[in-house]
């Protein structure tokens, strides 16, 4: 599982996600929770010192990632102010990377005893397996649009920088590979012409990219050394992180051809996850005691 570990680090995302034994916990202090969209908040799963929020419905529903006291990634789902913790049965690792309007879920697990990475979907409590191609080393699932069509990465070899795209649709895989690309990381799917994501080029530097109708525009944050593009929603706009000169980690969304750069106040590094219709941002951060925390940040402007 050594790819899918090294990829999850990179994008700053950690976790494994489903209902396994779907534990909801009520999180003391539910005004912490975001109940309502307004402002700013912090939020934390129950005893977890890593908590990341991948992706956020239009009606408010979080799913994300988190670290439990014994070191394993589980996801979990954030609703009305109360936390789900998933995992995929029998699993070691779950990962919960997106969530649609209908509240499917896309992520990544591997089995106990096997170091064999999947993708999955689940769908009204089924979970449905995705391998690419089969009996491939390992694969990862990271988007899935509302028509339930899903993105993400094929490991074909050891090398992480040889990733290979792919869109599910119908049953059916579609191969997504840029040109000049040594890899090539699709993150969201709004449609089957519409994906974003991130390739890495000869160099091994990283690189956003919006695929539409076939044509491919490379996505960079003006004076970054890496970015990459987490998400995007149906009114086209993009949300990601990037490094700047310095090595800081900076959260932002691309919206009308405008880039908006974030931090949260006091974090050492902050990086945008998920993005609803009106704009909200979802996402993590770290604090100077080395802690991850989970947030949620309306309307970025």
């Amino acid at each position: 599982m050594q790819s899918i570990a090294k990829l999850l680090q990179l994008v700053a995302v950690v976790a494994y996600v489903l209902l396994t034994s779907v534990a909801s916990a009520q999180m003391s202090g539910a005004s912490s929770i975001p109940n309502s969209k307004s402002g700013f908040t912090s939020f934390d799963f129950p005893g977890s010192t890593n908590t990341q929020a991948t992706a956020i419905t239009p009606s408010g529903e979080i799913v994300g990632r988190y670290f439990s006291s014994d070191g394993r990634q589980h996801g979990f789902v954030l609703s009305k102010g109360a936390f789900t913790s998933l995992d995929v049965p029998g699993a070691s690792f779950t990962d919960a990377a997106w969530v649609n309007a209908q509240g499917d879920i896309a992520g990544t697990y591997t089995l106990e005893g096997e170091t064999q990475g999947h993708a999955y979907v689940l769908s009204n409590g089924t979970f449905t397996t995705i391998d690419f191609p089969p009996g491939n080393v390992n694969t990862a699932g990271f988007g899935i649009s509302n028509a339930g069509d899903v993105v993400g990465v094929g490991f074909i070899g050891s090398d992480f920088f040889d990733g290979q795209g792919y869109l599910f649709r119908h049953n059916e895989f579609t191969v997504i590979d840029l040109p000049g690309a040594k890899g090539t990381f699709p993150t969201m799917v709004i449609d089957s012409r519409r994906i974003v994501g991130t390739y890495v080029d000869a160099n091994q530097t990283f690189h956003g990219f919006f695929l539409n109708k076939g044509a491919v525009t490379t996505i960079d944050f003006p004076g970054s050394t890496f970015t990459w593009i987490t998400g995007i929603n149906p009114e086209g706009e993009m949300v990601g992180f990037y490094y700047d000169q310095a090595g800081n980690k900076h959260g932002f969304v691309l919206r009308n051809g405008n880039y908006i750069s974030f931090d949260i106040p006091g974090a050492t590094g902050t990086a945008g996850n998920g993005i609803d219709p009106q704009g909200d941002v979802v996402g993590q951060y770290t604090t100077p005691d080395g802690n991850t925390h989970g947030y949620f940040l309306a309307n970025v402007e």
